[in-house]
């Protein structure tokens, strides 16, 4: 990733947004998440706007940041791409909010959201697997679902964006799901 005035902003305002909270099941913070999924993205090659929605893609879902802030500041794109990749209402049951998340991914326009969605499983299923590999399924309570909700959607999730689009990221994101696939299978009680 390239430095820009643009990138450091994005730092910025996922730093405020974002504050010290603390991922599920304690996978550190949510910061070091999304700037995660950003480098991710950077590492693919994507452009700046992608990196900068990628960084900014918990935003929407979970905090209080105004959408107007992410248009004001990076553009229509960029808020498009974070609209894209973001779950409806937590209040939602985690079926309806996966199964919307999916139908998003589905009509999306931009592959940048696409991207970005893979980058986030991708970030995602490597901390869930080294919290399974290091807690036991135990790690999943902080979920709401079980193990087999939890690779139902991780696996539908790599599907719907294969079905759509071809990138080497794809490559990547099957690699480290099938990570967490074997890891499930190893788990004492999987």
């Amino acid at each position: 990733m390239t430095w820009s005035p643009r990138i450091e902003l994005a730092i910025n305002t996922a730093i405020e947004a974002h504050g010290l909270r603390r991922r599920k099941a304690k996978r550190g913070y949510q910061t070091g998440h999304v700037l995660s999924v950003a480098l991710i993205t950077a590492d693919f090659g994507f452009d700046e706007d992608t990196v900068i929605a990628a960084m900014l893609h918990d935003t929407l879902e979970d905090t209080d940041l105004d959408p107007d802030v992410i248009r004001s500041n990076f553009g229509q794109l960029v808020l498009g791409m974070v609209r894209d990749v973001s779950e409806p209402q937590k209040s939602a049951p985690w079926q309806e909010r996966k199964e919307a998340y999916l139908a998003q991914l589905r009509s999306t326009p931009r592959f940048g959201s696409l991207a970005i969605a893979s980058a986030d499983k991708i970030h995602n299923v490597t901390t869930m697997t080294a919290e399974l590999e290091r807690q036991g399924p135990v790690f999943i309570e902080a979920f709401n679902t079980n193990l087999e909700g939890m690779l139902w959607y991780q696996r539908t999730v790599l599907a719907t964006v294969t079905a759509r689009w071809s990138h080497p990221i794809l490559d990547e994101h099957r690699s480290r799901l099938d990570a967490f696939v074997s890891a499930v299978t190893r788990a004492p009680s999987a």
